[in-house]
């Protein structure tokens, strides 16, 4: 199977770590780089210049799974951009595939969808709230990825979503349903 790097943005509760832990395989060396799990390395509540080292260890250690043989779903807000050129072009270097997704969800559906989140009715979680729902939907909307597929979660399911991610990535097996 070829290497491949897919990234996966849009905005809480769009469905991103969803479809990412969907497409993680280890037997076929598929892994999900959840880029905000590097934010508690820093602190509890990431400022813009945390974020900056919070991206470059994601970057490092996208390296070295591409390095190691591994394809990569890499997913974020991605409320900053600009890592997303420097992980296209560290497949690019290695000659590996990027596609880069972007996840469309209207505004209401994210913040209904932030209310009954996993974890929210156990007190595990609490959700983001209204205001920061629609300041990210709103950053993200201005900031959208030119080349980036658009995937909308409203109007295709999980598994479909995946579906058409990996059928973007030429010579790839498809992954059964779960």
């Amino acid at each position: 199977m070829n290497q491949f790097l897919v990234i996966i943005r849009g905005a809480p509760a769009s469905g991103k770590t969803t479809i990412a832990k969907k497409l993680r395989n280890f037997d076929k060396k598929i892994v999900w780089l959840k880029v905000d799990n590097f934010k508690d390395f820093f602190s509890d509540n990431s400022s813009r210049q945390e974020q900056k080292y919070v991206d470059q260890s994601a970057l490092v250690t996208l390296e070295y799974l591409l390095d190691n043989g591994f394809s990569v779903v890499m997913e974020k807000i991605f409320f900053d951009p600009a890592i997303i050129p420097q992980a296209q072009n560290t497949a690019r270097k290695r000659n590996i595939t990027c596609k880069v997704f972007q996840i469309k969800c209207s505004l209401p559906i994210l913040q209904e969808r932030d209310r009954s989140r996993p974890g929210i009715k156990e007190g595990c979680r609490k959700p983001l709230g209204n205001e920061v729902i629609e300041n990210i939907y709103n950053q993200l909307e201005t900031t959208f990825i030119s080349d980036a597929v658009s995937l909308d979660t409203e109007k295709y399911s999980i598994q479909q979503c995946q579906e058409i991610i990996l059928s973007t990535l030429p010579l790839l097996p498809r992954v059964p349903p779960a």
